[in-house]
């Protein structure tokens, strides 16, 4: 069966979903012309700007799927919107980190198809990230016939996050809050030894980051359901390597270490003052 040219096939995107901190969204490809054809491999894919020019990271090939041929059919209805291939119809994973580091709004997404298919391209608005800390990234599955196996889900948490705290903090002194855990794992948790914990700031003026042992002694039994309060404290100097820190305001996040897990959806928000300002 002969391979399939840009010219025999249109593409959409399909649905998006998060796992591990990295957005995972699925584009289809359909035959549009007269007689069957395939694809096979890995597209190399690059996010462009406005003029055209790239703002992809090099690129890495996602394992969800083997790199066997798929056909695509004649005559195969598209169901449009954010449903899943079909028979007959090829898709693959384009992988993106939410945190992705972007110098420039993007405009398409550019795809050049293996075995000298030729080029595609789709809409891909997305801002840019001006984050002081952001992350490079973009990884790619070869493409798969109907549904493609999807990321393993994570576990369920162990505990939910809620933050007090304080109106703001001058940069240079120590923010001082209080975070409430929640035993919502279904059973009582007894902690043999004091876990460890990250918390940080990662936000669009300052990057903070410290890592304690949790004071869980005086706690003794977690039971199901309750709901304990800790003392949190966390310097505002940057990291050498962050040495940019300014006034504004940024995200706190808090996260218990491995075996337990902490659900990362809710977050904290601290407003951050010139060095020397009142609170």
């Amino acid at each position: 069966m002969r391979y399939c040219q840009a010219s025999d096939l249109s593409l959409r995107v399909g649905r998006t979903g998060a796992a591990a901190g990295t957005s995972y969204t699925s584009i289809i490809f359909t035959n549009k012309s007269s007689t069957q054809c395939q694809l096979q491999g890995v597209s190399t894919v690059q996010i462009l700007d406005a003029a055209g020019q790239p703002l992809s990271p090099p690129q890495t090939t996602l394992d969800f799927n083997d790199s066997s041929p798929v056909a695509l059919f004649t005559g195969v209805h598209d169901r449009g919107g954010i449903m899943p291939a079909v028979v007959g119809q090829a898709q693959l994973t384009v992988g993106i980190p939410s945190a992705q580091c972007q110098a420039r709004p993007s405009v398409r997404m550019l795809f050049t198809l293996p075995n000298g298919g030729g080029q595609l391209t789709t809409g891909w608005a997305r801002p840019a990230s001006a984050w002081v800390y952001c992350v490079q990234g973009l990884s790619v599955s070869p493409f798969a016939s109907a549904i493609p196996p999807t990321p393993t889900p994570e576990p369920p948490p162990d505990f939910t996050v809620t933050f007090v705290m304080p109106p703001s903090v001058a940069i240079g002194q120590t923010l001082k809050y209080q975070v409430r855990l929640k035993n919502v794992s279904g059973h009582d948790v007894a902690f043999t030894s004091c876990p460890g914990y990250t918390e940080g700031i990662k936000g669009p003026t300052a990057f903070v980051r410290a890592r304690y042992l949790l004071n869980c002694n005086p706690v003794g039994l977690f039971r199901s359901g309750e709901t304990v309060t800790f003392a949190m404290e966390l310097p505002i100097v940057a990291p050498p390597e962050f040495s940019d820190m300014g006034p504004g305001v940024n995200p706190v996040w808090w996260g218990i270490d491995w075996p337990y897990r902490t659900d990362l959806a809710g977050t904290g928000w601290i407003t951050l003052t010139a060095a020397g300002a009142s609170p």
